[in-house]
């Protein structure tokens, strides 16, 4: 038997005005930075890439706390403490805030002088000359986060059973986010940089595996 979460979608309302607050509030201050960079008001500050690095890693945090908080929720882990829809809600507030912090990431550097990555490069994966491949994870970790986001409120059209197997696809933003940040990241041969996503990684690792090895099908050919 699969497990299934049962959540009234007007439980999440509190969490989707929030959602929408902060994402609005991270892409106007977006908005300001490239809008200062293209006027040349900053020309020669390094601002803009310090911004950029300074939210990929919130951004990346904030996917880890949203992967992590679906695994407590589908191994049953964190029900002892929280009840699923608060649990759901805010897996869902994560989902959208790392969505906002990774669309900073990416468009502050439309402002900065020295990469200037125009916004095609930045939206389209593969279109940029500076390390497409690499960066094209991030990207692609962006859109298929954006598609979870969609579904929570396709839900009910999806089906419980469809809508659990769409967000396999979040290990898929994680794992591509990880490779983004430990490849392309100047702070990745750093120590405090290495001890993060080593504490990131691990727990997920853990969590998956307890999730595979605790499923009904697997226990019954456990001797």
């Amino acid at each position: 038997m699969q497990r299934s979460i049962a959540v009234d979608a007007g439980e999440l309302a509190p969490g989707s005005l929030l959602l929408s607050t902060v994402v609005g509030i991270t892409l106007a201050t977006g908005g300001f930075a490239i809008g200062v960079g293209a006027t040349g008001i900053a020309e020669g500050s390094t601002s803009f890439w310090y911004l950029s690095r300074a939210s990929g890693f919130v951004a990346y945090m904030l996917l880890w706390g949203s992967v992590m908080w679906g695994l407590l929720l589908s191994t049953g882990t964190g029900r002892r403490w929280m009840r699923p829809p608060l649990l759901l809600d805010a897996h869902q507030f994560l989902s959208t805030a790392a969505v906002g912090f990774a669309s900073f990431h990416g468009l502050v550097l439309m402002g900065d002088r020295y990469v200037s990555f125009p916004l095609l490069a930045i939206v389209v994966p593969f279109t940029g000359s500076y390390e497409p491949l690499l960066v094209a994870f991030g990207q692609i970790a962006i859109w298929v986060s954006v598609l979870l986001i969609g579904s929570f409120h396709l839900r009910r059209l999806l089906g419980g059973q469809a809508w659990r197997r769409l967000h396999h696809a979040s290990f898929v933003a994680f794992c591509l986010a990880c490779v983004h940040g430990l490849a392309l990241g100047s702070e990745s041969a750093t120590l405090w940089a290495s001890l993060l996503y080593m504490g990131t990684i691990a727990p997920v690792i853990f969590l998956c595996l307890y999730r595979v090895l605790s499923t009904p099908r697997l226990r019954l050919l456990t001797p």
